[in-house]
């Protein structure tokens, strides 16, 4: 009896596995049909129409450590007494990139999931360079979890590994915090 629903239980997460992969193009498509505006101008717009909060605190910064591709300021506090950071435009592109397309396996923040690996360990592994990175977005990676698909023809990710990759290093060189960060005015 629990063969036969190990079985199902296998069969139906490969259906929604595929599911997924299948669907989330096309509803990031469906979305954006009839939308010219560009995901800069996007961005642009929206760091625009977020009023700058009150800093209760002087922001701490987090400088990247040797050549990091990021740049996290931490300490702000918004009206409802919240704390939230800034990051630069690179960091921010990258996090809205990341939750449009990666966290559906990798979970919200990169922490992981039962079918996909956590990304912040993975980051910080010795051999994770960028050249690393960008191949198994590119070409997709086969791990003991499972199957991650190539990126490389979808242009809404393809275009966007730099970012991608300064997002994911800062969280996981623990600069920037859970959450959603707020794109830093005027960068």
């Amino acid at each position: 009896m629990f063969t036969n629903l190990r079985k199902i239980a296998g069969s139906y997460r490969r259906l929604l596995t595929r599911a997924v992969f299948v669907a989330t193009p096309v509803l990031l498509f469906a979305c954006a049909a009839g939308d010219t505006d560009s995901p800069e101008t996007k961005v642009a717009e929206a760091s625009e129409t977020e009023a700058p909060a009150a800093t209760a605190a002087p922001a701490a910064s987090a400088k990247p450590a040797g050549d990091a591709p990021y740049t996290v300021e931490c300490g702000q506090v918004d009206d409802a007494g919240q704390p939230y950071c800034y990051v630069d435009r690179d960091t921010y592109v990258g996090w809205r990139t990341y939750h449009a397309f990666c966290h559906v396996c990798h979970a919200q923040d990169a922490v992981g999931s039962t079918f996909a690996p956590a990304l912040l360990g993975r980051m910080k592994e010795s051999d994770m360079t960028k050249e690393l990175f960008d191949d198994r977005l590119h070409n997709g990676f086969t791990g003991q979890m499972g199957v991650m698909p190539p990126w490389k023809d979808n242009p809404n990710v393809s275009k966007r590994y730099d970012e991608l990759y300064a997002y994911l290093m800062a969280r996981a060189d623990g600069a920037l915090p859970p959450g959603r960060p707020k794109r830093k005015p005027n960068n």
